[in-house]
């Protein structure tokens, strides 16, 4: 998939974005939640309603990834719009998917876990994020029937025991991507979509889209997956 990718130290310097992110392209961002809360307070803030949303979450570590999610969100929002994100008020749509009422031909999408946050913003189609974390020990076995189109199930079983853990949250977290962009989310049945490997990456048609796929292994293991619409340059950012 074309586009740039950069690794970065240090998160204020994604200041650069609001002059440079004016093309139309899409840019996703990675960053380690604890990272997110170094953005002066006045940035993170959140509306009274999405702070009462967040608060009903029963795990501290779930309220803090969301919180620097949607932080962020508004942080990029701010950037790319030129305005205050204190000022941006959010709606959902039918399917929960988050959006901003009036800013027509900007999609974003959002996503945490494992201690990351993502988010992606496009100015020219349909885009979908998701991040995985890799600590937490998991089953593939176990899980792989339940996400996995029986094509790729099989090639699955193919793989060498070493090799499967790594494909499968590569599959996981690039459908989860595919099935934002589109808009049904994990409501669709993830057994019912079949990537298509295109080199590094992967393509899906679907929900009336032509999407293309990315994903990278971030440097504890876990993995970063984006999906935008074909024909779309991603700028790709990581903060570690």
């Amino acid at each position: 998939m074309p586009g740039e990718f950069l690794n970065i130290g240090e998160f204020p310097s994604l200041d650069w974005l609001s002059g440079r992110d004016a093309s139309g392209d899409a840019l996703v961002v990675a960053v380690p939640a604890v990272r997110v809360a170094r953005l002066a307070e006045a940035r993170l803030r959140l509306p009274p309603d999405e702070a009462a949303r967040i608060a009903r979450f029963r795990l501290a570590q779930d309220r803090a990834e969301r919180e620097a999610a949607h932080g962020l969100l508004r942080h990029l929002l701010g950037l790319r719009l030129g305005r205050d994100p204190a000022g941006l008020v959010l709606a959902r749509d039918e399917n929960g998917r988050p959006f901003l009422p009036g800013s027509r031909g900007l999609d974003f999408n959002l996503s945490h876990g494992g201690g990351w946050v993502a988010v992606g913003l496009s100015g020219i189609g349909r885009i979908g994020v998701d991040v995985e974390g890799a600590a937490r020990p998991v089953d593939w076995d176990q899980v792989t029937p339940v996400f996995l189109h029986p094509t790729e199930l099989a090639a699955y079983r193919d793989l060498p025991a070493d090799a499967r853990p790594s494909r499968a949250l590569e599959w996981w977290s690039v459908k989860e991507a595919c099935l934002k962009a589109t808009g049904e989310g994990l409501v669709a049945e993830p057994q019912s979509v079949r990537l298509t490997g295109e080199g590094a990456g992967w393509r899906l048609r679907r929900a009336g889209l032509s999407l293309r796929a990315a994903s990278r292994v971030l440097s504890d293991g876990a993995r970063f997956a984006w999906a935008v619409e074909d024909g779309t340059e991603v700028r790709v950012v990581v903060v570690e």
